[in-house]
């Protein structure tokens, strides 16, 4: 998020209202639509196993990898473990979060195929900071049902963090019991 975003949302606690804003940012479409012409993260491409950065269909899984409530500088062990993920097909998308904030890389993810996200917050954290804090050192992962059961071991026998967030949908944008509308509004 740019200086001028976070001055803008600095006052405000409505996140329907934040979404609002970030539904007119330019240059959060210049950044969805620079995906849709290049999906794949080269950091993530490896001995020929590329994955994208965008999810890929309705009813994935989604989760948090690595820690998102502090930022953590070194983040080599955990991209080392999930190349090896990525390498075994567990994982159907990859993205980064550490400049964009989860609200912003949630909408990344899902512009490129227009889905949508239904996701739970964290109870240990308001939800303002959950959604738009860009000092975030976790990757957003989704997962397909039938790798979910053998990644989640995969990644607990590694002792990573993981947060489940919920999953991919159609379109709506849901965090708990708040709509941010659909994601046609944040793409045009």
């Amino acid at each position: 998020m740019n200086d001028n975003f976070k001055k803008q949302i600095a006052t405000i606690d409505d996140l329907t209202e934040i979404g609002e804003i970030l539904s007119e940012s330019t240059e959060l479409r210049d950044r969805v639509a620079k995906f849709a012409k290049s999906p794949f993260d080269t950091q993530f491409a490896r001995d020929g196993h590329n994955v994208p950065m965008n999810f890929v269909k309705k009813g994935d899984t989604i989760y948090l990898l690595g820690e998102y409530r502090t930022h953590v500088k070194d983040n080599s062990s955990l991209l080392e473990i999930l190349y090896d993920a990525i390498s075994q097909e567990m994982v159907t998308s990859a993205h980064i979060l550490d400049k964009t904030g989860l609200f912003c890389g949630l909408i990344e993810a899902c512009g490129v195929k227009k889905l949508g996200f239904d996701i739970t917050g964290d109870a240990e954290m308001n939800d303002k900071d959950f959604l738009f804090r860009d000092k975030n050192s976790a990757i957003l992962i989704s997962v397909s049902a039938d790798k979910e059961g053998k990644f989640v071991d995969f990644i607990y026998n590694n002792v990573l963090p993981l947060t489940l967030l919920g999953h991919v949908t159609k379109g709506e944008l849901r965090m708990d019991d708040t709509s941010f509308g659909f994601i046609s509004d944040y793409i045009g």
